[in-house]
């Protein structure tokens, strides 16, 4: 083989091998869960809890549909109490797999006739 045709040959082998390094396979990601919430009572903040801004609680739906793992952001202690009860009264449509899931509660307040 004539040496120019080894070193075209051996460039496209190259050129070839280094297409094929940068493909990645695509990741699979598991199709997203849809939660349903089917019951939850209200929340009840304490009258003398005082408390602003937002609050995000993150936690598990388990199979079953009722939550597990709660965990409240940095807040007022009676914030986090009331925020946790709150969401532990969630009930969903059961589901295949533990699910986290997470709401932010937002204070609005606001003076009547504004």
């Amino acid at each position: 083989m004539p040496s120019a045709l080894r070193s075209r040959s051996l460039t496209v082998l190259l050129a070839a091998l280094t297409i094929t390094a940068c493909q990645t396979t695509p990741s699979l990601q598991p199709p997203a869960v849809s939660l349903r919430l089917i019951e939850s009572q209200p929340l009840v903040l304490p009258d003398a809890c005082q408390a602003t801004g937002s609050v995000i609680v993150d936690f598990t739906v388990r199979r079953d549909g009722a939550t597990d793992n709660i965990r409240s952001a940095a807040a007022p202690q009676c914030v986090q109490q009331a925020l946790m009860a709150w969401v532990s009264s969630f009930r969903y449509a059961p589901v295949n797999a533990d699910t986290p899931a997470s709401v932010e509660w937002l204070l609005v307040e606001a003076r009547k006739g504004s």
